[in-house]
């Protein structure tokens, strides 16, 4: 119960949700008649709208996520383990069989649960992994976790202190490298996924991309927050 509280939060906080909670709020005024407010809070949710979904503004929140970690181009050689937090299998995959190609004797680790799918997230990976011609016995899919502090925990279950290299997305690092070392584990991170733009300043029309950009960004700003005030 706990675990969807925080998911349902934290969705609650994001910028959609927002702009959507400000949108039922002016028809709320408009219904009872309250022009004024009316207009004013459809005008304030539509300047976040843009605000939320202009490049600047976005990759302004991106950027000091992605640049605390670099690219890892030459990992440990003895690394026994790879782990692959679970999300954009496409953008992320790439980074996981780059650095399987450089350490072919590490066991994968794959994560991500269910959820409302048929499948879970982490053996729809390995199954996919696998099709690459990775040896399926050279995966393990940890499908239990539900969040990054689950998974963590489950991870060190396995390993101890055991090193492995760490490959999620760039933006999510930060979280799960302070996720990970409070565990007292001792991951290698290896961020994937990078969305920064050496451009990122300049002016440009407000698009889809730029709101998920900002939305991911809150998103782990709003979990970073969660874990100092948990005392991580």
């Amino acid at each position: 119960m706990g675990f969807y509280l925080k998911k349902f939060i934290s969705h609650l906080l994001e910028p959609l949700s927002l702009v959507f909670i400000l949108v039922i709020l002016s028809l709320w005024f408009l219904y009872k008649k309250r022009h004024r407010r009316a207009v004013l809070t459809m005008v304030v949710s539509m300047l976040l709208l843009f605000l939320f979904s202009y490049k600047p503004f976005s990759y302004a929140l991106m950027h000091p996520l992605e640049l605390r970690y670099n690219k890892l181009l030459h990992p440990p050689k003895d690394t026994p383990y790879i782990v692959f937090i679970g999300g954009d299998l496409e953008r992320r995959g790439w980074e996981l069989l780059r650095l399987h190609h450089l350490l072919p004797k590490a066991r994968i680790i794959t994560t991500g649960y269910k959820g409302i799918f048929y499948e879970s997230e982490a053996k729809r990976n390995k199954r996919i992994f696998a099709t690459t011609g990775i040896d399926p016995a050279q995966i393990m899919a940890l499908s239990e976790p539900k969040d990054t502090i689950e998974e963590a925990r489950m991870i060190k279950r396995l390993l101890g202190g055991k090193p492995f290299v760490l490959v999620t997305a760039a933006y999510h690092m930060p979280r799960a490298m302070m996720i990970f070392e409070h565990e007292g584990l001792h991951p290698i991170p290896a961020p994937a996924d990078f969305m920064r733009d050496a451009k990122w300043f300049w002016g440009t029309y407000p698009g889809p991309d730029y709101l998920r950009y900002t939305q991911r960004a809150m998103h782990e700003y709003i979990g970073l927050t969660w874990l100092l005030i948990k005392g991580y």
